[in-house]
């Protein structure tokens, strides 16, 4: 497990600045997504402070990108618009920041998504939108040497992202594990099938833990946690011939360094 970063969505990034380098760790900076009001204003100012901190450092970056209220596949022209204006802004700052890969969400919505009452017309459309709105900006992507990490959230099961990466098909559009997210939402599909179906397109895992009712993204080896991360995630992922990024997706300091600890960093 080379690759090792440490998520943080403070506009301080100091102390997990410190702490990457301490732990020859890299660094996902999640502000540029998590903070709803930086995109219309103090991105410019705060972009500029971060590229001075990081000068030098050797790293790998990554950044969150927006996703509160996104929707890549919405019926809604104009909102679309607003959501590609708002990623398009994401890979610019990510390359200025000479980041890898961009972490942005489909908003699959389950509770739309009913086959019972609703047939396929939900999922079919929301495909077809997704390829849409995603095949262009993975190849903007490419034009600033970024790859996309499409992150599971609310998707019950793995074939719905799946789906899209191999419609769109290119090389600057992969997947964004996120194991806290598979244990909470995905009741009925396991971890191990999840990772057989994005394998080859995994490029992005977030990892952290949580009780099994909300996303509390604590350390791995939180007491209490329902995630055995020895036992049952990383054997999985190792095992992978093209092993992605891991991000330590809790910004508390405390669980970062037991986290690292609990990997032997």
């Amino acid at each position: 497990m080379e690759r090792i970063l440490l998520a943080t969505y403070q506009r301080d990034i100091t102390r997990h600045y410190e702490l990457a380098l301490a732990h020859g760790a890299g660094l996902e900076l999640q502000v540029y997504g998590y903070d709803t009001g930086l995109l219309d204003s103090g991105w410019r100012e705060l972009l500029d402070q971060h590229k001075a901190l990081l000068r030098g450092f050797e790293g790998e970056l990554a950044i969150h990108g927006a996703f509160m209220d996104m929707a890549p596949a919405s019926s809604d022209r104009r909102i679309v618009a607003v959501t590609r204006e708002r990623f398009m802004l994401n890979l610019d700052i990510a390359a200025e920041l000479g980041a890898r890969n961009v972490v942005f969400h489909t908003q699959f919505l389950p509770q739309v998504y009913r086959p019972v009452v609703d047939g396929p017309d939900y999922r079919r459309t929301w495909t077809e939108g997704q390829v849409e709105f995603w095949g262009p900006m993975a190849e903007e992507a490419a034009k600033h040497g970024l790859v996309i990490a499409l992150e599971n959230m609310w998707e019950p099961e793995p074939d719905i992202i799946g789906d899209v990466l191999d419609l769109v098909n290119l090389p600057n559009l992969g997947a964004c594990l996120d194991v806290g997210h598979v244990r909470l939402f995905t009741d009925y599909v396991p971890l191990e099938l999840w990772v057989e179906r994005l394998s080859h397109r995994l490029v992005h895992c977030h990892m952290n833990n949580h009780r099994g009712f909300y996303d509390e993204h604590l350390s791995l080896d939180f007491c209490g946690g329902v995630i055995d991360y020895k036992r049952d995630v990383l054997p999985l992922l190792l095992a992978l011939p093209n092993q992605p990024s891991f991000v330590l997706e809790m910004d508390d300091l405390e669980y970062l360094e037991g986290s690292l600890r609990y990997l032997g960093r």
